[in-house]
């Protein structure tokens, strides 16, 4: 992490304390910038880069005379072409000071804040984000949050709170699920084989599945009682020792 202070400009929308609105003033801010390497976004870019630029050169051989302006300023700055002889066939290769420069910062991305804190606490933080882009899919999908398909303003106020409420759970139960995920598989010499190896199978299910798709597995479960003269009877539609697994460390009364 390192501090930097930098300079800001607005345009005022308000008169206020002398200044009027529409006049530009500075100010200075400090910002705590974090920079942070990742192999695999390294190599997911050098392998798009490289798949690009074989795309246009494949291109540029075949004759192909109208590119995009992006295209172009890729074919003028990485690509180098010649022709052999008079008349010849075009002939196409790399720029390898230019690729190489291009590559230098592949993998490489700031985070920049306006409050001091750990690097990786500030990195945690922005992850969040997605997380964030997830409830508002999940309130437009699960959640029936699409269309609001109300009359009055009151419905439309508590339908929100419903679904206010529902995104709670929504949280709370995949937070749980992931502190449960947390602890399959571990902790070998407490358990038997056959455990581990359940517990392993159901992190592997889990992590192949979404919430809402967990949710309809498990709604398809049913259990009715019949009461005769003579007895109780009891059915259930049928759950695997991986489903029962699952309730028991979720907390869930399973018989």
């Amino acid at each position: 992490m390192t501090m930097r202070t930098h300079e800001f400009r607005q345009v005022r929308q308000r008169s206020r304390n002398g200044k009027l609105a529409g006049e530009e003033e500075t100010f200075l801010r400090r910002l705590y910038v974090h920079v942070f390497y990742s192999p695999d976004n390294d190599t997911r870019k050098q392998l798009a880069f490289r798949k690009d630029l074989l795309e246009l050169k494949s291109q540029v051989e075949d004759g192909v005379a109208e590119f995009t302006k992006s295209a172009q300023r890729k074919i003028d700055r990485y690509l180098v072409c010649s022709k052999k002889g008079r008349g010849g066939q075009v002939k196409v290769g790399f720029n390898d000071k230019a690729t190489t420069e291009a590559k230098k910062y592949f993998g490489y991305f700031a985070l920049v804040s306006n409050q001091s804190m750990d690097t990786f606490t500030a990195l945690e933080d922005y992850r969040l984000r997605e997380k964030i882009e997830e409830l508002f899919a999940v309130n437009k999908g699960g959640l029936d949050g699409a269309r609001p398909r109300t009359w009055y303003p009151d419905n439309l106020r508590g339908r929100q709170f419903v679904q206010f409420v529902s995104l709670g759970y929504h949280c709370f139960l995949t937070k749980k699920i992931k502190e449960m995920r947390e602890g399959l598989g571990k902790n070998k010499s407490e358990k038997t084989a056959a455990l581990v190896k359940l517990e392993n199978n159901l992190d592997k299910w889990l992590e192949q599945r979404s919430l809402a798709q967990i949710l309809d597995w498990f709604d398809c479960i049913e259990t009715t009682h019949v009461q005769t003269a003579m007895s109780n009877y009891r059915w259930s539609t049928e759950s695997v020792a991986r489903d029962r697994l699952f309730l028991e460390y979720l907390g869930v009364p399973c018989k």
